[in-house]
């Protein structure tokens, strides 16, 4: 299968999995219980399910492992960022935030997106792909882990998709021109694993 065909491939299943996902989504705001504070508290539940399944669906298809090699390694960003070094105003140009604008931010739902991983023995940091504001009090989230490869190969958007710069992860490494936000943990084939927040609230 060529390159093409494959992204094509990706963009219709990314496609199919982001109308399950509204059509749950709407479904579930429909309900209306008794009160108003079971409501809230269903529609909260709700929201934390379509953002574990859209998270789900997205690791399964490969979107989201794409969009976390979305860097510039030159520069030290993710592509198509501005002066602020993360997206503000929705996804990410890739399969993986179409699923994000389309599911969440055209329904009047903001969104974080936070990378989390571990540096040295220990310390826990993370990178902020997407900022969109500070959390309500009845934000959900909802998380997956991506595990990277060194043979995994940094992106760049072209066309709404993320595709392979042909630069891999063990070639940042040992080049002190580029870089990767994260850094290897592993003596063997694997690079390190990460794991994907994504956090939710109503505007």
């Amino acid at each position: 299968m060529s390159r093409g065909q494959a992204y094509a491939l990706e963009a219709f299943v990314a496609a199919t999995v982001l109308l399950a996902s509204v059509t749950f989504a709407l479904q579930v705001t429909a309900v209306t219980p008794l009160t108003a504070s079971t409501s809230s508290q269903h529609i909260e539940n709700q929201q934390a399910a379509v953002v574990q399944g859209l998270l789900d669906a997205a690791a399964e298809n490969g979107t989201l492992e794409r969009t976390v090699l979305l860097y510039n390694g030159s520069s030290e960003t993710f592509y198509g960022v501005g002066e602020e070094d993360r997206f503000v105003t929705g996804g990410p140009p890739t399969a993986f935030g179409t699923m994000l604008n389309e599911t969440f931010l055209d329904r009047g739902i903001a969104f974080n997106v936070h990378i989390h991983y571990f540096e040295g023995s220990k310390s826990r940091r993370s990178k902020t792909l997407v900022y969109m504001g500070s959390p309500s009090d009845h934000a959900v989230s909802g998380t997956s882990l991506v595990t990277l490869s060194d043979s995994d190969e940094l992106h760049e958007p072209i066309d709404g998709a993320a595709i392979p710069t042909g630069t891999n992860l063990s070639a940042v490494e040992s080049d002190p021109n580029t870089s990767f936000y994260v850094g290897d943990r592993n003596s063997g084939p694997l690079w390190a694993p990460v794991e994907v927040e994504v956090v939710v609230w109503r505007m």
